[in-house]
């Protein structure tokens, strides 16, 4: 039985969406998601085999699950359900490669009907009998629309075909010509024929052109000449790309010694080695191979900007983006304009750095993050979203390397300076409301987690508890990474009605405790833990924005024990809660 996942906010739909299907013809196995967050989680749980989404839900909207299912489901079929439906939406959904969508409120029937089209497209299946090189120069005879699923040997790779022209192509970090060029030299492959993933043009080469370059390749191959993306290169740059240089310069020198020819290796070589002179040989052996190849020109125009800025006895490194070579003191990469770490001028810079770059060292360092417990890894990400001013991203990737790496000064120092600016500078507008928009998913995973867990008891010394009661976002999770820093364990409240709450499960040793709340004030709750005679003794400070003399007058008859005005210093928070904890 085909399982279908349906994702809709509104719980009618769903109702009804599961009804139509599971009584229809064999019928479907139904599972249900409210949001793209939890469809994630049931793709990775589940056989899903179609899905039907919304577009407008919280949480993680349809098109963001639709992003997400690109990179990491793109053989499941999708079906969008909207009830916004409009040429501009169509266009859009067309260019993510969805085909087919539905508008609410849709009939049963109509559903049914659209169902059974994508079951019936997808069943067309696996082509057997042909070669890949045949069946593409049938395709462009007949001037057929597909996208062309290409596997062997455990590798995977996607040609893109519109009217028989060859749009795109992708093979594992390969993309365009090169990638084409490879899955046409794989021997064994098994074709499957699926719906077109509309794709921009990046192939400018004619069919027959990449026929005879894989044809003369596989060749070579025969000869004992290696394809472009064997095991020893693939290796060398999973390790390159994880900062392991060493290792990668080794494996890929040694690959180079016997296979000269092959123009990747040359390239990765290139980005891999410090001196100038032999980066500049590796780069010309790699464009005297393959001089068309547009990478291969970029990394030219690098090494000639490097060539201008570079004095001859410079020590060089590689930007951890872009690969460009660069003086080992740099601050900012040349080329790309990342900035490299926080420094003096790092939050008055932001927002020159290319895009494009970073968000490809996001994707590389995501992969790296997800192979190997690696420190550099999480901290040049954290480094690329902080220049995309992704400030929650940033956060919690500094957070996570220096917990990785406690002994390291040097990133405990960088979390500080990340952190002193967030907190003098609590209007960071961005970061607000990627935590206000995450904070209710954060909170459901807590308790799920919690009711799942259970936690063996040991000896290990019992933190202190801090209560952070602070209706700003940024300003509770500034606060919670610098407490935690210290070993407090920290709760947090949004509102007066919630500390008292939370105040009553939790015990804290120590309430910091903002003046300007929701529901009620900071002095309507300092009252209250100070008429009772199990909290009264817990020290509270308080912390707000009003900083006048009678306002800390009021704190203090109200019997507050310290008063901080924000933006704060985070040094002096830290000294004023282990003065009075």
């Amino acid at each position: 039985m085909k399982t279908i996942l349906v994702v809709d906010d509104e719980k009618m739909i769903l109702r009804l969406a599961t009804e139509a299907l599971e009584s229809h013809g064999e019928g479907f196995n139904v599972i249900t998601a409210l949001n793209g967050k939890q469809a994630t989680q049931l793709l990775s749980s589940s056989k899903v085999e179609l899905v039907l989404t919304d577009l407008k839900m919280p949480v993680m909207d349809g098109y963001e699950l639709l992003s997400y299912m690109s990179k990491n489901y793109r053989d499941i079929p999708v079906i969008v359900m909207t009830g916004f439906g409009s040429p501009e939406i169509a266009k859009r959904l067309r260019q993510k490669g969805i085909l087919y969508y539905i508008e609410k409120p849709f009939e049963i029937s109509a559903l049914r009907e659209k169902v059974s089209d994508v079951f019936t497209a997808k069943s067309k299946g696996y082509i057997h009998g042909f070669t890949l090189a045949n069946f593409l120069q049938t395709v462009e005879v007949e001037q057929k629309t597909t996208t062309l699923r290409v596997s062997a040997k455990g590798r995977v790779g996607y040609l893109h075909l519109e009217n028989g022209d060859l749009m795109d192509a992708e093979a594992g970090n390969l993309k365009g010509e090169r990638a084409a060029i490879e899955i046409l030299c794989w021997d064994n492959a098994e074709i499957e024929i699926q719906v077109l993933q509309n794709r921009k043009k990046t192939i400018e080469s004619s069919m027959m052109h990449i026929l005879l370059e894989a044809s003369k390749i596989k060749d070579e191959k025969g000869a004992g000449i290696a394809s472009p993306q064997d095991e020893p290169l693939e290796d060398a740059i999973r390790l390159a790309e994880g900062h392991h240089f060493k290792k990668a310069q080794e494996i890929i020198a040694k690959y180079l010694k016997s296979n000269p020819r092959t123009y990747l290796g040359w390239l990765w070589y290139s980005r891999i080695i410090v001196t100038m002179k032999s980066i500049e040989a590796s780069l010309s052996n790699a464009g005297k191979l393959a001089p068309k190849d547009p990478e291969i020109a970029e990394e030219i125009r690098k090494l000639n900007l490097a060539k201008q800025n570079l004095p001859a006895d410079a020590q060089i490194r590689r930007c951890p983006f872009c690969w460009c070579p660069m003086e080992i003191r740099t601050v900012q990469c040349p080329y790309c304009k990342t900035h490299l770490f926080i420094h003096s001028r790092f939050f008055k810079s932001l927002g020159t750095a290319n895009r494009k770059v970073l968000e490809a060292a996001v994707e590389r360092y995501m992969k790296v993050i997800g192979g190997e417990k690696n420190i550099n890894a999480h901290y040049f990400l954290g480094i690329a979203h902080l220049n995309l001013e992704n400030w929650e991203e940033a956060l919690n990737l500094f957070h996570k390397t220096v917990k990785l790496a406690p002994d390291k000064k040097i990133f405990s120092e960088q979390l500080r300076l990340l952190l002193n600016h967030m907190a003098m500078d609590s209007t960071t507008v961005a970061f607000e409301k990627q935590v206000a928009e995450k904070e209710q998913e954060q909170e459901k995973t807590e308790e799920e987690q919690s009711q799942k867990e259970v936690k063996p008891a040991d000896n290990k010394p019992v933190k202190k508890k801090v209560l952070v009661v602070e209706d700003s976002s940024t300003t509770r999770k500034v606060i919670a990474i610098t407490l935690a820093q210290k070993g407090y364990e920290i709760i947090e409240a949004k509102d007066g009605l919630e500390a008292l709450s939370r105040l009553n499960e939790e015990k804290p040793d120590l309430v910091l405790l903002d003046i300007i709340l929701p529901k009620m004030d900071g002095y309507k709750i300092l009252s209250i833990i100070k008429g009772n005679a199990v909290f009264k003794d817990i020290p509270v400070i308080m912390l707000t924005s009003r900083d006048s003399f009678m306002h800390k007058v009021k704190g203090r008859l109200a019997g507050s024990t310290a008063y901080l005005t924000k933006p704060f210093d985070p040094k002096v928070l830290v000294d004023t809660i282990e003065k009075h904890i």
